[in-house]
């Protein structure tokens, strides 16, 4: 039985999948659109120019998503690490108050 970590990354996987292949119907259809709006190409040229423009999106999309992905594990990283500085003041500062309150409660039974 898979554990939890591959399930997630089998689900987020399909998640990926389906999500490019919107976007890839999107960009065939907003192609087809643009190329309906020409009235001279033949039916070979509308093909082509669909296909052509269907890439060249898929292509400025792939830039985006790549760029964002990036971003976000910069972003991941910078969090991370804001993270465990706070931790480890928390930390500090809990121990402190600990000594304080132990120090005062050794000297409240010595007198």
């Amino acid at each position: 039985m898979p554990d939890s970590r591959t399930v997630q990354a089998g689900i987020a996987r399909m998640e990926g999948y389906l999500l490019w292949q919107a976007e890839i119907a999107c960009a065939r259809a907003d192609a087809e659109a643009a190329v309906d709006a020409l009235d001279w190409p033949t039916a070979a040229q509308r093909e082509e120019l669909v296909d052509l423009l269907a890439r060249r999106q898929l292509d400025v999309s792939q830039m985006a998503i790549t760029r964002i992905a990036a971003r976000a594990h910069q972003l991941r990283g910078e969090y991370q690490h804001r993270y465990n500085v706070l931790k480890r003041r928390a930390l500090a500062t809990v121990l402190a108050l600990m000594t304080v309150l132990v120090l005062l409660n050794a000297l409240l039974l010595a007198s």
